[in-house]
């Protein structure tokens, strides 16, 4: 007594695996079926690698605050690229540029930097105050 419930034996790992290989057997032939006509019965094509053409740097934003007496500060981490103290940069939210602004600081983890790379995180310090909301990218500006 005191048990909810009957106690079952733990399933074979072996019978489990059997089982989940048998239902994607199933699921995969009905996708290649699916497909078109073109491809033999049976046969699995490779899928497509689609790319999507990017900037040489990205900034994604998490997050964007205001340091009173320093100005607007853009919070995240760089996705390609170096960004660098000096640098034009452009606001791109949902492929169009939103505003022009340069960055005045760089700071990650409590030290100041002059240069943030692939996969740092960091705090951009931005000359301008600009309309920029989490989601957004920040990318090098076009050079004239």
């Amino acid at each position: 007594m005191g048990w909810f419930g009957r106690k079952r034996d733990p399933q074979d790992a072996n019978e489990v695996l059997r089982r989940y290989n048998e239902a994607e057997t199933a699921r995969l032939a009905g996708v290649v079926q699916g497909r078109s006509s073109a491809s033999a019965p049976g046969t699995v094509e490779p899928p497509t690698i689609v790319t999507v053409p990017t900037s040489a740097v990205a900034f994604e934003v998490e997050d964007v605050f205001t340091i009173t007496g320093r100005g607007q500060v853009a919070t995240g981490h760089v996705t390609g690229g170096a960004l660098r103290v000096g640098d034009r940069i452009m606001v791109v939210r949902a492929g169009s540029p939103i505003a022009e602004t340069e960055i005045t600081g760089i700071e990650m983890f409590r030290t100041r930097a002059t240069e943030v790379t692939v996969g740092a995180m960091a705090g951009l310090l931005l000359r301008d105050t600009v309309d920029v909301i989490r989601g957004d990218a920040i990318r090098a500006a076009a050079s004239a």
